[in-house]
C-alpha cells in the first residue's frame, strides 16, 4: 500500500514541502512529520524543533493558498506528568488484566488558520483521530473506522463568518 502511495506521487520529499507551498503545489492535505532530529523528542533540540515547525508554518503562511489553510499542530505525546486532569475513559468494558481503559495524558494543539478562533481554548475532548475526523468532515468522507467515526472533530475551533485574518510570520529561534 505505502509502497503504491510513494510511486503514485502522492508521498513525497519533506525538503520539498516549502518550495511546493511557495509555488501553491500543495494537495488539500499534506501530513508532516519532522525527522527525529528535529522532531523535539530526547536528545534532540527543541529549540531545532520549534524552528522546523516555524519554517514550516511559514512556508505556508508565504505561500498564496495562505487563505485556504488550515494548520493542525499535534504531539505524539505528553513531555511529563504535570496534568492535574484524570484522563477519561475510552471504553467502559475491561481491558488488559481487568483494567479500565483510558485516554492518555492531555498533550498539546496549536490550531493555526485565517480562520481560527482567536484566543479560543477549546474544552472539548478530542484524540488524534480528531484530525482524521475533522478531515472527513471538511471532505465530506466517510470515516475510515468507528474510532474516528466517534472522533470530536476541530471545527468548534474555526470561525468561517470572520474576516480572514493575514499572515502572521514568525522568527526563528537562536
Amino acid at each position: 500500500m505505502f509502497k503504491n502511495a510513494v510511486a503514485s506521487g502522492n508521498v513525497v520529499p519533506l525538503r520539498t514541502f516549502a518550495e511546493d507551498a511557495a509555488e501553491g503545489r500543495v494537495p488539500s492535505v499534506s501530513w508532516l512529520t519532522p525527522a527525529l532530529a528535529d522532531s523535539e523528542h530526547p536528545p534532540a533540540s527543541v529549540r531545532r524543533g520549534e524552528n522546523w515547525t516555524v519554517g514550516q508554518v511559514n512556508a505556508l503562511m508565504r505561500s498564496r493558498v495562505w487563505p485556504e489553510c488550515a494548520i493542525v499542530i499535534v504531539w505524539d505525546e505528553w513531555g511529563g506528568f504535570w496534568d492535574h486532569v484524570k484522563p477519561p475513559v475510552v471504553e467502559k468494558e475491561k481491558g488488559f488484566f481487568g483494567q479500565v481503559i483510558r485516554y492518555g495524558y492531555r498533550i498539546p494543539c496549536l490550531v493555526i488558520s485565517p480562520y481560527a478562533r482567536k484566543g479560543y481554548v477549546s474544552h472539548t475532548l478530542y484524540s488524534h483521530m480528531s484530525v482524521l475526523r475533522t478531515i472527513e468532515r471538511l471532505f465530506d468522507v466517510a470515516p475510515l473506522s468507528e474510532r474516528d467515526a466517534a472522533a470530536n472533530d476541530l471545527l468548534d475551533c474555526f470561525d468561517f463568518t470572520q474576516a480572514p485574518r493575514p499572515p502572521l510570520v514568525l522568527t526563528e529561534r537562536a
